[in-house]
């Protein structure tokens, strides 16, 4: 686990790739599952089924943040330009 500038926060940072979890949607949130094609075209689905469980793919960038009780995925330090925080 690392540590990185997270807003005006310092998260304990951890890479997503690999994990399977399980998408959830609350009432009146929506969320949707897009499948890209090999020409760059998509299509989205609306979310509707709970409690999905998915694998975020190993290169997918991806990391989960944790800020106190906060936790949150989001993309990687690298994707996000995040800085280290001092250990």
């Amino acid at each position: 686990m690392a540590h990185y500038r997270y807003g005006t926060a310092i998260a304990d940072e951890t890479p997503a790739g690999g994990v399977t979890g399980f998408l959830n949607r609350e009432q009146g949130v929506r969320y949707f599952f897009r499948i890209y094609g090999k020409d760059g075209e998509f299509t989205d689905y609306d979310l509707i089924h709970d409690d999905l469980e998915v694998t975020i793919h190993p290169d997918a960038m991806a990391s989960f943040y944790a800020v106190g009780e906060n936790r949150c995925l989001d993309h990687s330090p690298a994707v996000l330009g995040l800085r280290r925080a001092e250990d």
